[in-house]
């Protein structure tokens, strides 16, 4: 999906953890693509088949959709907030006065199937009855005023109840006030476009861990629109296509004008003149961590070591049994608690754990134990000793 404008932002929200002390979930900007959403739920810790919920649904000003249903679907929500970044401004009024006559009782279905159906919707730039009825009258839609002969008409206009008919004509149509315009829905041909089952349209891009925007390093591009987009991993056909639209080789030499990363400590972080073979090899091993459901421990050790170098995050990829993960602890007083819980072998639910403030131990247990409270929970260095295979290539393998 190319860069959609955002126009909501949800809460996330794990089930099991909604009153952990200091557990707060995560914020997600839609419409998001594959990896700004995994991000939000490593931040949530949710991981597959942990049931959560969207417990916050507002625009990008603040203010709550009162329109979306309670619990919706995440990507029912994320494919209708890319529909409503496709609409132009007006037709966007038209959606959202639409979705307010609906009172809240529309659900994902119906209110995306709205976004297909608004070419019969009006949007008239009024704000009450009397503007409204203002309108009307001055755009000949009231035939009782209409057939009053012309010489006469000036003289009638003055003494309309211009409120009383837009009143009338509000409560005839079933049209709303909303946002300083009146918004009716008109009696087109509804289309169904989604069934509730199958979203309609494949608005997601393909998943990646890095979108890198290359050229040939020959000449420096002057502008992005010399450049050919490379998303990492590439099967050997992708990277062919990237090499014939450039004219070019190999990647050597390659110049880097933009990166993204789905892991955000690492988005625009490479020099223009970086090793593209590496980069290569950092998304690979980084995507066999994915499939291994270990990304979120990567994003925390990348987080805690302060990595954005590619050798080192390379170690940082065959190193993760030398750090210790809490991805449900989200506070250092969580962490103070559970290791005073496995020190002293005490039960989770003993009653004297309440009495107790493990606030006053916390920054001193955290610092003795080289934790860091992380996006994606609290981690640790271990004892192990990190093996360096890429960061110091010229003594070789070197314990760490």
């Amino acid at each position: 999906m190319s860069e959609k404008e955002k126009v909501m932002t949800v809460t996330l929200m794990r089930t099991d953890l909604y009153d952990a002390p200091g557990y707060t979930g995560a914020y997600l900007t839609l419409p998001a693509n594959k990896g700004e959403i995994q991000d939000a739920l490593h931040r949530a810790r949710i991981t597959e088949g942990q049931p959560y919920k969207i417990v916050e649904c507002m625009n990008m000003e603040g203010v709550e959709l009162d329109y979306i249903p309670e619990e919706p679907a995440l990507d029912e929500l994320n494919f209708l907030a890319y529909r409503i970044s496709e609409l132009t401004e007006q037709e966007r009024m038209a959606f959202t006065g639409c979705a307010a006559m609906g009172e809240g009782s529309l659900g994902m279905r119906d209110l995306i199937n709205q976004t297909y159906n608004l070419a019969n919707v009006h949007v008239v730039p009024t704000k009450n009855d009397r503007e409204l009825g203002k309108f009307y009258v001055e755009n000949d839609f009231i035939d009782a005023v209409n057939h009053v002969p012309q010489e006469y008409q000036k003289e009638l206009l003055e003494l309309l109840d211009y409120e009383k008919i837009g009143c009338e004509q509000r409560e005839t149509e079933g049209g709303i006030y909303c946002n300083g315009f009146y918004v009716v829905n008109g009696s087109g041909r509804w289309e169904q476009v989604y069934d509730g089952v199958h979203l309609p349209e494949q608005y997601f891009s393909e998943d990646y861990v890095f979108e890198l925007m290359v050229c040939d390093g020959t000449f420096y591009p002057s502008d992005i629109d010399e450049c050919t987009m490379l998303k990492l991993p590439a099967t050997q056909k992708e990277l062919a296509e990237v090499l014939e639209e450039q004219n070019i080789k190999s990647f050597d030499g390659c110049v880097v004008y933009t990166n993204k990363s789905s892991i955000p400590k690492l988005s625009g972080v490479f020099s223009t003149y970086e090793d593209i073979k590496m980069i290569k090899l950092l998304a690979k091993k980084i995507n066999e961590l994915r499939c291994q459901g270990q990304e979120a421990k990567l994003k925390a050790a990348i987080e805690l070591m302060d990595y954005t170098d590619i050798e080192q995050t390379l170690d940082l990829t065959q190193n993760l049994d030398c750090f210790d993960f809490y991805p449900e602890l989200s506070t250092p007083e969580e962490y103070a608690r559970q290791e005073f819980l496995k020190r002293y072998n005490i039960p989770k639910d003993e009653p004297i754990l309440k009495y107790i403030h493990f606030s006053r131990c916390d920054s001193e247990l955290m610092q003795t134990a080289s934790a860091c409270t992380t996006p994606y929970g609290i981690i640790r260095r271990n004892d192990r000793e990190m093996t360096l295979e890429y960061s110091e290539p010229q003594l070789g393998q070197q314990m760490l």
